[in-house]
This record gives C-alpha cells, sequence and structure tokens, in this order.
C-alpha cells in the first residue's frame, strides 16, 4: 500500500483486538492497522503545550481522539523525514476505566473527530514552538529588565540618603526584590528557549522508560519555564516601580548640618547648627546650650568654624 496523508473513517469490527491502558497522561495504543493491516502501536500524549496555564484535571472516563499508523512496515511514496506509517490517521471513542484499562469503538462525533485530528496536529513539533516562543520572549524580557539601567539614575544614592530611615528600607528591599526577579527572569527565560544540559545513565528499561516520559514532558516544562519568565519579568517592573516611587514622592528627613561655631567681632562665640534663613546676609543658628534660635548678621560673623560638638573643646 502506497503511503498517503490522509484521515479515514473506521467500524467496530476494524477496532476489534486493539488494546490500550492509560499510563499517567499518555494513552497507549496497540493494534492492526485498519488501513494497510499492519501491527502498529501508538502513544498519545493527553497534554498540549502553550503559554497559557493549564489546570491538571482528573482521569477522563471518555476520550475522543486521533490515531496516526505507527506500523515500521515499508510503504512506498513515504518520504524520507517520516519515521514509519502508512499516512492514515482516523478518530477512536477511548473508554478508560478507573484501573486505566481502554477499550476502542469507531467515533461517531463529526466535531469531536475534527477536534482530536486538530489536537493531534497541535502537538505535533510542539517543543520545537514553545522553544522558539521561548527564545522571543527572553529577549523581550532581557529588553524589559533594561528599564533598570533608565530608572537607577532616579534612585541614586543621594536621594535614598535623604530619606527617612524607613522610606530608605523599602527602597532597599525593592532594588533586591528586582534584582532577584530580574535574575530569575533571564534565567528561566534561558532555560525555556534552550534546555538544560543533564546526563542521564539508561542501563535498562526502567530508565529506558523514565527517560522517555520526561522527553515527552519537555515541552510542558519549558512552556513552565517561560511563564515564570514573564512572570519573573514582570514583577522586576512592580519592584522597581516601588523604588523609584518611594524615592521620588517618599517623606524626606529634615535636613540638618554639622554643628559651627561662630566668634563675633567682639570675642565672644555661638555654638549651635545652620537653619536655613529667610533673611539676606544673616545667619539663622540653633543654639547648642539652649536651643534656642538666634539670628546673626554677616557683619557680626568674623570666623565661621566647623566643630564635631558645640560641647568640644
Amino acid at each position: 500500500m502506497p503511503y498517503a496523508p490522509e484521515r479515514i473513517t473506521v467500524t467496530d469490527a476494524q477496532l476489534a483486538g486493539w488494546t490500550g491502558e492509560l499510563a499517567g497522561t499518555d494513552l497507549l495504543l496497540s493494534g492492526r492497522c485498519p488501513a494497510c493491516r499492519d501491527s502498529t502501536f501508538v502513544n498519545l500524549a493527553l497534554t498540549s503545550t502553550s503559554l497559557e496555564g493549564a489546570d491538571r484535571r482528573p482521569t477522563p472516563a471518555l476520550l475522543t481522539t486521533s490515531v496516526p499508523c505507527g506500523c515500521t512496515t515499508s510503504h512506498r511514496d513515504r518520504p524520507a523525514t517520516v519515521a514509519g506509517g502508512c499516512g492514515r490517521t482516523w478518530e477512536v471513542t477511548a473508554s478508560i476505566a478507573a484501573d486505566g484499562a481502554v477499550t476502542l469503538a469507531a467515533a461517531t462525533d463529526p466535531y469531536l473527530q475534527e477536534a482530536a485530528d486538530a489536537f493531534r496536529r497541535e502537538q505535533t513539533g510542539e517543543l520545537q514552538a514553545v522553544r522558539t516562543a521561548a527564545d522571543r520572549w527572553t529577549a523581550g524580557v532581557v529588553a524589559l529588565i533594561g528599564l533598570v539601567g533608565l530608572v537607577m539614575p532616579a534612585v541614586g544614592r543621594d536621594a535614598i540618603r535623604g530619606l527617612i530611615p524607613a522610606a530608605r528600607a523599602v527602597v532597599g528591599i525593592a532594588l533586591l526584590a528586582a534584582l532577584a526577579f530580574a535574575a530569575l527572569a533571564v534565567l528561566r527565560g534561558y532555560q525555556a528557549a534552550h534546555g538544560r544540559p543533564i546526563t542521564r545513565l539508561v542501563d535498562d528499561d526502567e530508565a529506558l522508560r523514565d527517560w522517555y516520559v520526561r522527553h515527552r514532558g519537555q515541552a510542558a516544562v519549558a512552556g513552565h519555564r517561560l511563564r515564570q519568565a514573564i512572570r519573573a519579568a514582570t514583577a522586576t517592573v512592580l519592584a522597581l516601580a516601588v523604588a523609584v516611587g518611594s524615592t521620588v514622592f517618599g517623606p524626606v528627613s529634615q535636613a540638618t548640618s554639622a554643628p559651627v561655631r561662630v566668634t563675633r567681632p567682639d570675642g565672644s562665640v555661638v555654638c549651635g547648627t545652620l537653619l536655613s534663613s529667610t533673611r539676606d546676609n544673616a545667619l539663622r543658628l540653633r543654639r547648642g546650650d539652649d536651643g534656642s534660635v538666634e539670628v546673626l548678621p554677616a557683619a557680626d560673623v568674623v570666623r565661621l568654624q566647623p566643630v564635631r560638638s558645640c560641647t568640644s573643646p
């Protein structure tokens, strides 16, 4: 029989002798292809990976699925890129028992048949599709995190020092959180796009089965990591917004100066801290001895000397 990529309709009689079982999120089916009559085995994943999240659901009791021929017999005109099969696909309704046993019947609902075929085609190359999307998203995530270079001048050290202690703490925590989220976003993005090299020992059937389960789940893992990268990048921007907002709009600590000693023309000395003055050519000083505020005209200032404290000689 020549190879032909086409959908066919099957009957219950043609499915007689087929066996199946549910293994995790995979449906394992085996029997004879209704078209070429060669023995075939198919492993159908019940999951599809995209950039949206997915909720876990209970084991289905009834499922319409599309089954491709996976025989190893040589068929004329089969492309070199196709590993096996005669090209035919068909839809079946799988009844799944509580113990995972599966019985098959011919699918009769045209809508579900179309949906099952679309689901099967969606799974083809899904790992590469997710990784390509992750590669593009990673570039966007890195560009998003590049906002750090734009906002950091607004969150300068001098601006932070001018805040009250509580506001400085908020800015510091926000910047540390932004750094952590940014690192996580870049790491998860590149892991989603390029995977992660892992060496596994496959020296028996159990190890081989475990490897195959992990291999089939790579697309789901890549999609999960990409969603983590996107969420972490969003958290980075939010943390930076908190840092900038706290710096720009946060309460500023009261400005103070170091104590100064002022010498008058008559040799008398006044010591205290400088305050802002509303008069020209005059100094406002809060005295260190009694806390009173004294206004000194500039003409009365012979010498202005900073000191560590007003009590020191």
